[in-house]
């Protein structure tokens, strides 16, 4: 059984209910992972998908952060040119309405800068449409890894790419009280892409896979209009950051509205997590109240757009 020193180090109180696992994990070994607690990966199985669990027997790839398998980009080979290979990710979603939602890995790159790279996506309407978790509004945190390892491909896709060949913490974060009333599957895709030229690189290698509740980022306290809703900058160029505080209970911000100085909706919103931040710079510059109603009370606040 893998060790669990993991959530020691990073203080992680595990949220349950009388339904709810206290986490999913994934370790690619085998019997070391129950079934029922288990998150569930699933490989396109075309032949041209590269992706592969076992013992990676590589230069940079040499070994799994927990022996003896790992999920590589081909266990032995460099990844060839031209190829497409994806994998999807889904955790049942028992972890009740309030939280935050982790879903955790550890991974190698080795990579051709800005042509070849790792696209992490997320779906809330059971893979109709998929969403790049990368400077995206409804993701509540996305770290863990090297900077100059997350770009824009020169294909235009934000990804992982380059080389980092040591093993890096990643942690995907959402509002829960946010996926609550989305399907009871939580799905992921992770998506391996290659341009024209082989280079002979080894790709993407991910261990140790954890889906769980977090409330590193939460903090019980009471609401009050002086501390409710924090929005900013202001003025600004086009970038609004809107956080709501953050309550241990289930707390989404239900409609937003951005209304200019004449009283006209500019934008609107519906079904928002508590951090979330939106572009306001196709709108002329002035002075605009953004309306927050969230389950519990209502907030305004002024933004000042200023582009010049």
């Amino acid at each position: 059984m893998k060790s669990l020193i993991l959530f020691t180090l990073f203080a992680i109180f595990i949220y349950s209910d009388a339904k709810a696992q206290w986490y999913f994990t994934q370790y690619f070994d085998g019997a070391d992972t129950v079934f029922e607690n288990s998150v569930n990966v699933q490989i396109d199985t075309s032949s041209s998908n590269v992706w592969q669990i076992g013992i990676p027997n590589k230069v940079i790839f040499d070994s799994a952060s927990t022996y003896p398998n790992a999920l590589v980009t081909d266990t032995a080979g460099f990844y060839p040119a031209n190829n497409v290979s994806s994998l999807q990710v889904k955790v049942v979603n028992n972890f009740g309405s309030w939280g935050i939602f982790a879903l955790q890995w550890l991974q190698k790159l080795d990579m051709d800068s800005y042509e070849d790279g790792g696209l992490v996506e997320f779906t809330i309407d059971n893979g109709t449409t998929w969403q790049n978790v990368v400077n995206n509004p409804y993701v509540y945190n996305f770290y863990g890894f090297d900077l100059a390892n997350l770009v824009q491909l020169n294909s235009g896709e934000d990804a992982f790419s380059g080389t980092d060949s040591t093993w890096k913490d990643i942690w995907l974060c959402f509002d829960m009280s946010w996926m609550y009333n989305f399907p009871d599957t939580l799905q992921f895709r992770f998506t391996f892409k290659s341009d024209s030229i082989d280079n002979n690189k080894e790709g993407w290698m991910i261990d140790n896979m954890i889906a769980h509740i977090t409330f590193i980022h939460t903090v019980k306290s009471n609401p009050s209009p002086e501390n409710y809703l924090h929005v900013y900058p202001s003025p600004t160029d086009g970038i609004v950051h809107v956080e709501v505080e953050k309550l241990m209970e289930y707390h989404i911000i239900e409609d937003m509205e951005l209304i200019n100085m004449y009283g006209i909706v500019k934008q609107r919103w519906e079904h928002l997590p508590t951090k979330f931040w939106f572009d306001a710079s196709k709108y002329d510059d002035g002075i605009y109240m953004l309306k927050v109603k969230t389950n519990i009370q209502s907030a305004t606040s002024l933004v000042v757009l200023n582009k010049h």
